[in-house]
């Protein structure tokens, strides 16, 4: 048994083995797809649409990524869909280390095939199928704009890939360096990216109020 963490492209043969991505994929499709079936449509019609990172047979972690309209729940949110050019990263499984693994493939891989921005509905409270805000603000994407769904606070957040530099932090210890897309992390007037989270997630809205 290999000790050293392997990545590689989820299939759909494989998809329904890989725990949590069927609930991901449920809850992106609105029950429409099982994760096998989604794969299967999504990889032979747009390319491939996740990573998931294994040591021997654990399994660590996932991400799950793909064009909007394959991934219904997107248009639910009350700010808006992602953009019509923007390929939506809808899910990542794993813990901090892994999910930073897994973010550099995924940028790399998209990357590589001409796509020049990337988008999250990103969760400001830990929420299953989500990929949390503070992680991605750390990672250098740009919020813009929140939004209450469902009692809870969410953030549209965007990477634009168009031009590429190392960028050694993402990945350093992991990957080693890689090349990514060029990422100028953004702070709110008066307000680290963490301290934006947690007042946003502070409580919802009164009735009646614009988010």
């Amino acid at each position: 048994m290999s000790f050293v963490p392997m990545v590689s492209e989820v299939s759909a043969s494989f998809a329904g083995e890989v725990p949590a991505l069927e609930a991901a994929v449920v809850l992106w499709t609105e029950g429409k797809y099982d994760a096998e079936g989604w794969f299967r449509e999504v990889n032979e019609s747009w390319g491939n649409s996740g990573y998931v990172m294994r040591r021997g047979e654990e399994t660590l972690g996932f991400g799950l990524y793909g064009p909007p309209e394959y991934l219904p729940l997107a248009g639910r949110f009350p700010f808006g869909p992602p953009s019509e050019e923007a390929v939506l990263l809808a899910c990542m499984g794993g813990d901090a280390r892994t999910r930073r693994h897994l973010l550099a493939r995924v940028m790399r891989d998209l990357k590589g095939r001409n796509v020049a921005v990337l988008e999250s509905i990103s969760a400001d409270l830990a929420t299953q199928g989500h990929v949390p805000t503070h992680f991605l603000l750390e990672s250098g994407w740009r919020p813009l704009r929140h939004g209450w769904y469902g009692g809870r606070p969410y953030t549209l957040t965007r990477a634009d890939l168009g031009s590429t530099v190392e960028v050694g932090g993402l990945a350093r210890g992991l990957i080693g360096r890689v090349r990514l897309p060029k990422l100028t992390p953004v702070r709110f007037p008066g307000a680290n990216p963490g301290a934006l989270v947690r007042v946003r997630a502070a409580a919802p809205p009164a009735a009646g109020e614009r988010t």
